[in-house]
């Protein structure tokens, strides 16, 4: 077996499950509610749907490893009309199965085990998505994580990362909107990391899945602003999905676009990896990454919900995402007192991050998604208040 599986750490919600499993939760008045999983759950488009089922039979057939004709000027579409990208090539796009998929796969392809005795290092944000932990472990990476604090608004310290830890990284992962904390990257940061990019020569893998679901203002993107700024996408890939934004994670359907050398190379490691979107998905597909309805829709149902969060909970809703990142005296004890007490799940922090001279950033978080309707949260933000 490979060696390395055994130093990946547990996934959180088998953490999770763990840590509840000895807990019988009081269900009277109770009925469970789960806001540990950032599952959307509002309804999806219903043309997306028929159209899904007008092409069932499709099912039949093999999918082809790229993207289908519409499909990828669904992508341009998209990339215009929210960022402004006109120049987009056949070679800067494949779609993806998901963000989830694409994160880990594009760190395989990417990172350069002939280099590592110089360039040994993937950067990423801490806490963080675990996907990429895992992938950078068995790509043959070392993990460095750059600590997100409550007193810099949960921004990347990029002045705390030392120059000889710059000069050995070979990728650097970022996400903005964050998961977990909602932050989001400014401009002048986006700019900053591109241009240590180009100049200690890494690459730039851009988590973007929630880059559509914010409060006010647009988040950037990495290649909006390397496009705008410096003109091209060297170095650069950022990662997309409609799971967020259209409200279908089942359909595991994304995109990554970027820098086309780097595209070929990550199409070349997917031909033998095996992941190709279904035709019917890959039709349906193109009419979501068109449709803006949905997008602006979904944005008020969170904007609701976080209205919720300052209401019951004197909550400050992040700039972007779904999540709330709640403080409390210990996240563990917390979950595991939410569920005794109300039936409802959480996700603690600490299975969102690692700890850092014996000091895990996220120690006394939860993570709670604010995903069901405003029926549903106000019950559990009132049940959450009387915990805290």
């Amino acid at each position: 077996m490979n060696h390395l599986i055994n130093e990946i750490e547990s996934y959180p919600f088998d953490k999770l499950r763990r840590l509840l499993s000895s807990v019988n939760p009081n269900k009277k008045d109770n009925d469970l509610i789960n806001l540990s999983i950032g599952e959307p759950k509002k309804r999806a488009s219903r043309e997306v749907l028929k159209i899904l089922a007008k092409n069932k039979e499709l099912f039949s057939q093999y999918p082809p490893l790229g993207s289908m004709n519409a499909l990828n000027s669904s992508y341009k579409g998209y990339l215009k009309k929210r960022f402004n990208i006109k120049e987009v090539s056949n070679d800067n796009i494949l779609n993806l199965g998901g963000t989830r998929e694409g994160t880990f796969s594009v760190i395989q392809s990417l990172f350069n085990k002939k280099i590592k005795s110089a360039k040994p290092f993937v950067l990423m944000p801490n806490p963080f998505y675990q996907i990429y932990g895992g992938a950078a472990l068995l790509a043959g990476g070392i993990s460095k994580q750059i600590n997100l604090n409550e007193d810099n608004n949960f921004s990347l310290d990029l002045d705390s990362v030392k120059e000889d830890v710059w000069k050995k990284c070979q990728i650097f992962v970022a996400c903005s909107p964050s998961n977990p904390t909602g932050n989001v990257m400014k401009k002048d940061e986006i700019r900053k990391i591109i241009k240590l990019s180009r100049k200690y020569e890494f690459y730039i893998v851009s988590d973007e899945c929630y880059i559509d679901i914010y409060r006010e203002s647009k988040p950037h993107s990495f290649i909006e602003t390397s496009y705008k700024e410096f003109g091209n996408f060297k170095n650069i890939v950022s990662l997309h999905s409609l799971s967020k934004r259209s409200n279908l994670p089942g359909f595991r359907s994304g995109m990554i676009c970027g820098d086309k050398k780097l595209i070929n190379n990550f199409k070349k490691y997917r031909s033998f990896h095996g992941v190709s979107i279904p035709l019917p998905i890959q039709i349906a597909s193109a009419t979501a990454w068109s449709d803006e309805e949905i997008v602006e829709d979904n944005r008020r149902f969170y904007n609701k919900n976080f209205y919720l969060a300052d209401k019951i909970l004197n909550y400050k809703a992040p700039d972007g995402a779904f999540y709330m990142w709640l403080k409390t005296p210990n996240g563990e004890k917390f979950s595991k007192t939410l569920f005794k007490e109300k039936n409802i799940i959480s996700l603690p922090g600490k299975y969102l991050a690692v700890s850092k001279n014996g000091k895990n950033p996220a120690e006394n978080y939860v993570r709670i998604a604010l995903v069901h309707d405003n029926k549903i949260i106000k019950e559990a933000l009132d049940k959450i208040a009387d915990i805290l």
